[in-house]
């Protein structure tokens, strides 16, 4: 199998406190030597995976006969070591083991330490808005209520009903409010054209149903955050940057005032400074571009997800911005971090935004006259056949052939990036803004 084998993955994706763990806690009783801990040692010391390799380097050793049924033992073995370790970590798993814990103590007839792990988890999720969990709590909480109080029954059922009813109504909200937010940020993702009066009357619906929820937004972080991400994603699709950059400071502003989201929801805290950065360049903010850019490098990461989440929008946003004010060195020496991210974090990067990357560094080649350069990325572009970013590709095919340019050294070029804008725009059919280069 190739290096893409998931267990291979898996392994390769373990920090080294992480594997620590793992090899110290698995090979309690005696198991260091066993099948699944020899395996792991052979999959781990290699760079690339080769399965007839790693069958022929330990043909001796009992794990390659079974091979398959080891590598699935290895992969149940990891996991199970890597929720011990991460146990505890996040609020939902705070939260998941007090519920496991009420139902060890349910079977055990623990009635008082049952009551207190629903209390305490309830606490969690009201706090964590975690409303999904919320749920749940508040339903095993009424069957306790209905099992044990023998006197006024009535008055803490209710309570719990109602309780469970503007639940219910936080959750219609989120749900609306996220929905809405992912179409308009679906609609801005695939570059979809505002004249189109289909495009812009769905886009004008969407922002109307966000609208209708104000009322009920209150002090949720949760509904704030969705609702000012709508409302950024509505405002820079009709190009209104200034007021989408404003939303998305707002939003900013919400995780500001919430400490413990800013911990807890570390990856969304992470988006809405990448947007912030986006919002701000498309507005001409620099100084708040440069913040967000500058906290975002220096925010801590505690994953993979984590990790290409920063670099797919930090080093994105930082080498557009060094284009767009014409500081072509420093723009340059983003190139080798950037070919070096794009394979690191093949697995998390969307194509949408790898193209990009693809094709503001050949616009960057191709104002530097290094032609040579821009033909190379220029290829990459070419090759691809999904239906993603098309103008890009135009773009592409309007500043061929660069081979010409390359074997003509009479020819001078001295196009910016107003002219290149404006020349793209003059060559798409209906003339469709072509706007990427700033976006």
């Amino acid at each position: 199998m190739t290096n893409q084998d998931e267990l291979f993955s898996l392994i390769r994706s373990l920090s080294p406190s992480e594997k620590r763990y793992f090899k110290v806690n698995a090979s309690k009783g005696g198991d260091s030597k066993s099948n699944y801990m020899q395996l792991f040692e052979a999959i781990d010391a290699m760079d690339e995976y080769d399965e007839q390799l790693l069958k022929s380097k330990h043909s001796k050793k009992p794990f390659v006969k079974y091979l398959s049924a080891e590598k699935k033992q290895l992969r149940e073995q990891i996991m199970k070591q890597m929720r011990a370790f991460h146990a505890g970590r996040t609020i939902d798993n705070r939260i998941n083991e007090l519920l496991q814990d009420e139902i060890f103590y349910r079977d055990k007839g623990l009635v008082d330490l049952r009551e207190k792990a629903l209390a305490k988890a309830k606490e969690l999720a009201t706090n964590g808005e975690r409303y999904h969990l919320l749920k749940e709590i508040l339903k095993r909480q009424t069957g306790f209520v209905i099992e044990f109080e023998k006197k006024k029954l009535t008055e803490p059922v209710i309570q719990l009903i109602n309780e469970q009813k503007q639940l219910s109504n936080l959750q219609e909200a989120e749900l609306e409010l996220y929905t809405k937010n992912r179409e308009l940020f679906s609609i801005l993702r695939s570059g979809a054209d505002m004249q189109d009066p289909a495009v812009r009357n769905r886009a004008d619906m969407l922002i109307a149903e966000v609208e209708r929820f104000r009322p009920r937004i209150g002090s949720s972080f949760t509904l704030q955050v969705q609702f000012e991400r709508a409302n950024s994603n509505y405002y820079h699709l009709h190009r209104d940057f200034k007021t989408s950059f404003l939303h998305t400071k707002n939003e900013y502003d919400v995780y500001q005032q919430s400490e413990q989201f800013k911990t807890e929801d570390a990856m969304n805290y992470k988006i809405c400074l990448a947007n912030l950065m986006s919002r701000a360049l498309s507005a001409k903010e620099k100084e708040w571009f440069t913040k967000a850019m500058e906290e975002m490098k220096t925010v801590p990461v505690h994953s993979f997800e984590e990790e290409g989440e920063v670099f797919q929008n930090v080093y994105f946003q930082e080498h557009l911005f060094y284009i767009n004010n014409g500081e072509f060195d420093k723009a340059l020496a983003l190139v080798p971090i950037i070919e070096e991210g794009l394979i690191q974090y093949e697995a998390k990067i969307n194509l949408a935004r790898k193209l990009a990357f693809q094709f503001n560094i050949m616009v960057m080649y191709f104002l530097m006259h290094r032609f040579k350069e821009a033909l190379k990325w220029s290829d990459y572009l070419m090759e691809d056949n999904s239906e993603i970013k098309q103008e890009q590709k135009f773009i592409t095919i309007l500043l061929l052939p660069l081979d010409e340019l390359m074997n003509n050294p009479a020819v001078k070029l001295t196009i910016g990036m107003e002219e290149m804008s404006l020349w793209a725009k003059s060559h798409i059919k209906g003339e469709k803004m072509y706007s990427l280069l700033k976006a």
